[in-house]
């Protein structure tokens, strides 16, 4: 299957690094007498390998040793395109086995935006897409995230929702189907219904959610773990290989959010509020940043700046890690609840974005919503970023929300000119970007009834605020109208949308939730033909009708979120209670939540002595499909895990200054990469073998030495280049020799070299300076550089008439790269 996917897929993609594997942390066990558990996450592996409860469930899993746990990503329109055509069906990242093999597939849905990508999976795996029509040799579907606490929508599809925390539940379930691994798929969801807590299989269930079978529950409470215990987190997380949406090192210090607003459905689904001690936050970073290497750390709550002694937290990581110039993000701050010391510690390496969210444009409003922020509250924060030395600062605000008139929209147009002038007092330019999001009425929230506008409605609003808000550093981007509608109308439906997205599918719809992607069109299409009416699902739902997910309980009942529904503005201000990990104990807020003593961490004044390094290092198969700038950036993570103490550029955003040689094409192995690094400290031979140490396994330190004095670049010094192809990899290997003798007795060799705009004829004989075959490899010596340039692949073209070839297709080897000076004479890159 491998070598398939290197021949048939790899070199036909635009990213190929996305379904190679290989990267380190990756797991890869023996699948003989274990549950063989497949994690599908139904979005691109830039956002899927970046989502922190992958991580989690992936090394829970694999710590038992009766189960494997692999992953699998949604794959690019491309790739689906030439898997379909080649008949390569979907398959695992760490073994490329075929998706269908594995006993249970397990889908992490985060939104209603992946359901499409859901079927296009298990369509690439050969397994039916609705659960009616599998049989006992297909995997089991299961599904879990934030999207199933209405699983009504996708019920049809999939065999088992688990609903809620799964770091306890999933390894339940896992355990029941290892001791039934040979038995009928019905005989394991009836055991897995009877046994496990919180699970729902929708086909022991009528359409309207009423239990078929006796031993089916009513209800399916949701799942909720006590505590948050470290060994859920895994000391050697999976280190992607090319770049993910969140480059960065994620640690959860809490779950759950005390503050209740009334539009958030990630509060009521992830309450109650559950915190980690410090000590195992700053032990889980250190262990993690060890076996990573990432220049930043995201603390990740919902609500992060009310984690309580959240200043104390930052200070003590600040402290650990300023030396290594890691940088602390603290994604999701509350106005009112932020210091300048807090401020002070995040900003020490790095200033990262900084969003406020009042959400509301009016105080009336956000108490309403419980987003009890006061405007001075808002301009108090804004001021202190900007103190701080912050140029640009992020707003957001949510426009159609319940009980909103035209004041509540003046007033966000009021906030940000409040905003605006707080930064005009401070030197230099200061930029608003401001996001504008719609509405939308999500299950199991106290708005879950109510009227969600229409896109064109919310598209004026848009326009008003924007009219009463013309300046040069205001900057405003919203999200998209028809996405709200259809999320609405997603999120709020029950199983006749399941005709809708199989409708929308088979239109062609995939990646949804990305702009360029979506295609509001054929999913209106797919909700006509299906006799849904859009103002219908728009409009408010009456307090005694049946909700598709009324039969999912979590947290408060459906009375009380009535209740909560109607009460006033003035009703809204008691606030959430916080309670304590493990414990139940009730945290006082009004002690110490939030903001703790105002310390600052202190700087090191001292210079030390700077040297310069050069290092040479190699590159193994396993890499193959990483991007000039994914090694950049693997390397600057050794550095980084190794402690060398690296020498840091000045200004808003230091960077290692590291220069490197010429890039490596993708999908080529190398023993010939070079990089300096300037040092802090003299290069002893310590260092090395510390980043000998660090380096991923395939990637080799081949040898280092002080560059003494102010030289040119890599990239200007060298002008030789030495590839390898064996043989075999040709159609014609037979008289390569005649081929290359005539090549070199040429004196033009053009070829049509494809550019961004337009491709053009070049002449690359002159960077052409050998072609041998010895022992069975082709050894090519081309310039680089000053001596022009020919890419092996070109030359491959014109020894090879006929062949379709691609780089990446192809075991293109690096053997050495030196410079040839005035002289005549082969100078190598280590003395230069």
């Amino acid at each position: 299957m491998r070598k398939l996917l290197e021949r048939k897929l790899f070199p036909f993609v635009i990213k190929p690094g996305r379904y190679a594997g290989g990267e380190p942390g990756q797991i890869v066990k023996n699948p003989v007498g274990r549950l063989q558990y497949l994690h599908a996450f139904p979005d691109k592996y830039e956002i899927g390998q970046s989502y922190i409860g992958l991580q989690t469930l992936y090394h829970i899993v694999n710590k038992d040793e009766r189960f494997l746990c692999e992953r699998v990503f949604a794959v690019d329109r491309d790739a689906e395109d030439v898997m379909r055509r080649e008949a390569i069906p979907l398959f695992s990242l760490e073994s490329s086995r075929p998706a269908g093999d594995f006993d249970v597939i397990g889908f992490t849905l985060t939104c209603e935006f992946v359901f499409t990508n859901v079927l296009a999976m298990l369509d690439l795996a050969g397994i039916p897409l609705r659960s009616s029509e599998r049989t006992d040799g297909h995997p089991l579907i299961f599904a879990g995230g934030p999207a199933v606490y209405n699983p009504e929508p996708m019920a049809d599809f999939i065999d088992l929702f688990f609903i809620g925390d799964a770091e306890e539940g999933l390894p339940d379930m896992l355990g029941v189907l290892h001791e039934m691994k040979d038995a009928p798929r019905s005989d394991k969801l009836r055991r897995l219904v009877k046994e496990i807590e919180s699970v729902y299989v929708p086909t022991f269930y009528d359409g309207e959610r009423k239990p078929l079978v006796d031993f089916a529950p009513p209800k399916i409470r949701a799942r909720v773990i006590k505590e948050l215990k470290p060994d859920y987190y895994p000391p050697e997380p999976i280190l992607p290989l090319v770049e993910t949406v969140h480059d960065h090192l994620g640690v959860e210090i809490m779950r759950g959010c005390p503050q209740g607003c009334r539009f958030c459905q990630a509060g009521p689904i992830y309450r109650p509020v559950r915190l980690r001690s410090q000590r195992d936050i700053v032990e889980q970073a250190e262990a993690q940043i060890g076996a990573t290497g990432y220049e930043e750390i995201a603390l990740l709550s919902l609500s992060t700046s009310d984690y309580p002694d959240i200043e104390n937290l930052a200070l003590t990581l600040s402290r650990r890690f300023e030396s290594l110039k890691i940088s602390l993000s603290l994604p999701s701050l509350r106005p009112g609840s932020i210091s300048p010391a807090l401020l002070e510690v995040v900003s020490r390496v790095r200033k990262a974005g900084l969003t406020i969210a009042p959400e509301a444009g009016t105080e009336r409003l956000r108490q309403f919503i419980r987003k009890d922020i006061s405007d001075e509250a808002v301009f108090e924060t804004a001021r202190l970023a900007f103190d701080k030395g912050w140029t640009t600062l992020k707003l957001y605000f949510m426009v159609g929300l319940p009980t909103e008139t035209d004041d509540d929209l003046i007033g966000i147009a009021d906030v940000i000119h409040g905003v605006h002038d707080a930064g005009r007092k401070y030197p230099g330019k200061r930029n608003l970007n401001v996001t504008l999001s719609p509405f939308v009425a999500e299950p199991h929230t106290p708005f879950q009834w109510d009227e969600m506008q229409p896109a064109d409605i919310i598209e004026e609003k848009f326009r008003f605020i924007k009219n009463r808000c013309r300046s040069g550093h205001v900057h405003f981007k919203h999200h998209s109208t028809t996405t709200a509608v259809l999320q609405g109308i997603l999120g709020r439906g029950g199983r006749e949308m399941g005709h809708v997205i199989l409708s929308a599918y088979r239109s062609g719809c995939r990646f949804d939730g990305w702009s360029e992607e979506f295609n509001p069109e054929a999913w209106f299409t797919a909700l006509r033909e299906h006799n849904i009416d859009i103002d219908d699902r728009l409009s408010a739902i009456p307090f005694g009708t049946a909700l598709p997910w009324s039969h999912i309980e979590k947290g408060a009942s459906e009375n009380h979120l009535q209740q909560e529904r109607q009460r006033t503005s003035a009703e809204m201000k008691e606030p959430r209670p916080v309670v304590a990990a493990g414990t139940g104990a009730v945290v006082e807020r009004s002690q110490d939540f939030g903001r703790g003593k105002k310390k600052v961490a202190s700087r090191s004044t001292a210079s030390p002595t700077k040297s310069r390094a050069r290092i040479r290092w190699a590159k193994s198969a396993r890499y193959r499909y990483m991007s000039h700038l994914d090694n950049m950036r693997t390397l600057e993570r050794a550095l980084r895990r190794a402690r060398l103490p690296v020498a840091y550029s000045q200004g808003f955003n230091p960077t290692m200054k590291l220069s490197f040689g010429p890039p490596l094409p993708l999908g080529f192995t190398s023993e010939a990469e070079y990089f300096d690094v300037t040092l802090d400290a003299p290069l002893v031979p310590s260092m090395i073998d510390k980043l000998k140490r660090a380096m991923p396994d395939g990637m080799d330190i081949l040898e280092a030495r002080v560059v003494a004095g102010k030289i040119e670049s890599l990239s200007a010094s060298l002008n030789r280049a030495v590839y390898t192809l064996p043989l075999e990899e040709l159609s014609s290997p037979d008289d390569v020799i005649d081929k290359a003798g005539r090549i070199l007795r040429e004196g033009r060799l053009y070829i049509e070299r494809a550019g961004k705009t337009a491709a053009t004829v070049v002449d690359i004989r002159p960077a052409i300076f050998d072609i041998a075959a010895v022992g069975g490899t082709l050894i090519m010596t081309l310039g680089i550089g000053e001596a022009g340039y020919a890419r092996p692949v070109e030359v491959l073209q014109l020894l090879d008439i006929g062949q379709d070839v691609k780089a990446v297709a192809c075991c293109f080897h690096r053997q050495e790269l030196y410079r040839v000076n005035t002289q005549g004479q082969k100078i190598n890159a280590m003395d230069l």
